[in-house]
């Protein structure tokens, strides 16, 4: 009989039949010769008042494949020439014998001329098992066509069980209870039947237990030959809708062997509090597979679960803008939608331009795949997009691979990433996010570049050079294998940077160091640097006024105290310049103050001057002053070319006085 098509919501199973009309096996109306009780009576030539009782009139159709039945009660020859039938019945019989369309009214004209009826009462038509009943005010058709209208108040029923089932041949079932789920309904202004298509025009609706669908215009295409139907169009003003999911297009197109719905003219759906758009829109009733192609946009909740966390990349806090959260936009060349049934996975894919934005935030790539869980829906398991742009505020992340783990709750951009992360830039073989943790990990040929904090770039021996006081600094470079950045949580007050590996610090001035790890605290409010550690095969030099060559194996910076602390084994080394003369400090343990630009030397410490040795339990430098000191057991080993000059300069001064 009919074909059963589904209106399908991605997140219920609504179903419409969209057979109006069952699917006509084997009816024809065409080509009908009268016969009257088989007598040879030439019916034209009958005067006006005659009556034919029990009349009834019969044709093969062309291809000889039915019979269509007409018979009334009885048959009154009028002036015009036109017979009058009262209770009117015409079925269609298939070649096998058997009924399977059945029209009735109460009275008909039939004019034997033209072969036309028409009637202004009431007409039903039904299958021979009751699966189908169409009802209707007014009606006209050509028996020759064959064509059929209905005028006004069209009702129809119809079993969704009917598809694939030659029209009349149901076994097996009930008739029709309208109370049931099985039932459609239909209603329309307006009912035509002609060889290859059948419509219902002006107002029609189409109700079903799971949802509605409206529209001016129901188009269904039947093969002329046996009426087997071939397509479904509902024309104008569109819409289909449940409690959960309306969409509103111009046109949606059934393809019955598909089995799905295409709509057409910039259709528009709602599903909760989801929206969206596209030029064509194609939904597939069996596996409930939505797509939408070309200019797809849609707008989501701000609170969406999966695409709004596709946000949260960035390990820094951000602020959040005063009231509520606006909604998410999304933009595409496509989208496809397959909900999770069961064991069944689910997918959501934007391909083609994709633009997830929001508030400032946005996702740009050339593909995302949601990838959804399969038993009970089973949340989401995993995203991956290629082609990846973040931005969340001035925080930026571009990757050519990107894989959100939803289930672990981290992010994996792959082949080449980079980013810029609070003014801090950089790119490495992969990145590792964990946005609930507020973890940031670079992994392999790690590259940075990191701006001048207040505590500063030159955190280790800083410049003292007053004329450069006011300068911002250059930027921190740094390579190595590994970084991770911790943002502050509970019970703690900083932020936490892990650098390891080969590290190497440098900026263009000339600061450089080189250490096997270097972990830094920052304070996450005032952007400065608490502490600094560096450990491992540790040299580098400063710049400026004050520069400094150093090695050791550990060195501690403290901004509180202002100071760096450098130790090593046996001894650490730290070579400057004075006046244009190298000189060299020795010992366990230095200590430099930021400030004061004093060096501090303990465990055996030495200090080599061109004037010669200072030792001591501890010796003090003094850079800005120029004075050396040394406490404790100490000694001072001048070397030969400097005694030569204090006798000199003695010699001298004895020598001027009278």
């Amino acid at each position: 009989m009919g074909h059963r098509k589904n209106f399908p919501s991605p997140s219920a199973a609504f179903t419409i039949v969209a057979v109006v009309l069952p699917k006509f096996h084997r009816i024809t109306l065409s080509g009908l010769v009268f016969l009257a009780g088989g007598m040879p009576l030439a019916l034209g030539q009958a005067p006006a008042g005659t009556t034919i009782e029990n009349f009834r009139v019969s044709e093969k159709s062309v291809d000889g494949k039915r019979t269509t039945l007409l018979s009334g009660v009885q048959a009154v020859f009028r002036e015009d020439g036109q017979l009058a039938l009262s209770d009117p019945r015409l079925i269609s019989v298939t070649v096998e014998g058997k009924t399977n369309l059945v029209i009735q009214a109460s009275e008909c004209l039939y004019n034997q001329d033209t072969k036309v009826i028409t009637s202004p009462g009431r007409l039903s038509l039904s299958t021979s098992d009751g699966q189908m009943q169409i009802s209707g005010v007014g009606f006209s058709g050509n028996l020759s066509g064959p064509t059929l209208t209905v005028n006004e108040n069209v009702k129809a029923q119809l079993n969704k069980n009917l598809r694939g089932v030659p029209l009349g041949q149901v076994t097996a079932q009930p008739v029709v209870d309208v109370q049931t789920a099985n039932v459609i309904q239909i209603t329309s202004a307006q009912f035509e039947l002609k060889p290859g298509q059948a419509e219902f025009r002006e107002s029609v609706t189409v109700t079903e237990v799971d949802g509605t669908l409206k529209s001016r215009v129901i188009k269904i295409g039947l093969r002329e030959e046996d009426w087997e139907l071939q397509s479904i169009q509902a024309q104008g003003g569109v819409v289909v809708q449940n409690d959960e999911f309306k969409t509103i297009s111009d046109l949606a197109a059934y393809d019955l062997a598909a089995g799905t719905v295409l709509f057409r003219g910039k259709p528009r759906w709602e599903m909760n509090d989801r929206s969206g758009s596209a030029d064509l829109l194609l939904v597939h009733q069996e596996t409930k597979i939505v797509s939408a192609q070309g200019n797809v946009s849609m707008e989501l909740p701000a609170d969406s679960g999966v695409e709004s966390g596709l946000f949260q990349f960035s390990p820094t806090p951000q602020k959040s803008p005063e009231g509520a959260a606006g909604s998410l936009e999304v933009q595409a060349r496509y989208f496809v939608f397959q909900p999770a049934i069961e064991m069944r996975p689910g997918y959501a894919r934007y391909i083609g331009s994709v633009r997830l934005a929001r508030e400032g935030n946005s996702l740009e790539c050339q593909s995302l795949n949601i990838e959804l869980g399969g038993k009970d829906g089973g949340g989401v398991k995993q995203a991956t997009a290629i082609g990846v742009k973040l931005l969340q505020g001035s925080d930026q992340l571009t990757s050519q691979f990107a894989v959100y783990d939803f289930e672990n709750g981290v992010i994996q951009l792959n082949m080449n990433p980079t980013w810029n992360l609070n003014g801090q830039t950089g790119r490495a073989d992969r990145v590792e996010l964990y946005p609930d943790q507020g973890r940031f990990r670079a992994i392999g040929n790690v590259r940075m570049k990191l701006p001048n904090q207040s505590g500063g770039i030159g955190f280790i021996f800083p410049e003292q050079d007053t004329a450069k006081k006011e300068d911002t600094g250059s930027p921190l470079l740094v390579d190595c294998e590994s970084f991770e950045y911790r943002r502050a949580v509970a019970g703690v007050d900083s932020d936490s940077a892990m650098f390891q590996g080969n590290v190497r610090l440098a900026n263009d001035t000339g600061f450089n160091v080189h250490a096997q790890s270097v972990a830094l605290s920052i304070d996450p409010v005032e952007n400065e640097l608490n502490s600094l550690v560096a450990t491992g095969r540790l040299n580098g030099a400063t710049a400026g006024q004050n520069s400094m060559r150093f090695i050791g194996n550990r060195l501690v910076y403290d901004h509180e105290a202002d100071t760096v602390r450098l130790t090593g084994e046996p001894s650490v080394e730290i070579h400057t310049r004075q006046e244009g003369a190298d000189v060299v400090a020795l010992g366990q343990a230095a200590q430099y103050g930021v400030n004061t630009g004093q060096l501090k030397l303990t465990g055996n410490p030495v200090l080599r001057t061109p004037e010669g040795e200072l030792l001591g339990n501890v010796v003090i430098y003094d850079q800005q002053a120029k004075r050396l000191r040394a406490s404790g057991r100490w000694k001072m080993i001048l070397n030969a070319k400097m005694i030569r000059q204090m006798q000199q300069s003695t010699d001298n001064t004895n020598s001027t006085q009278p």
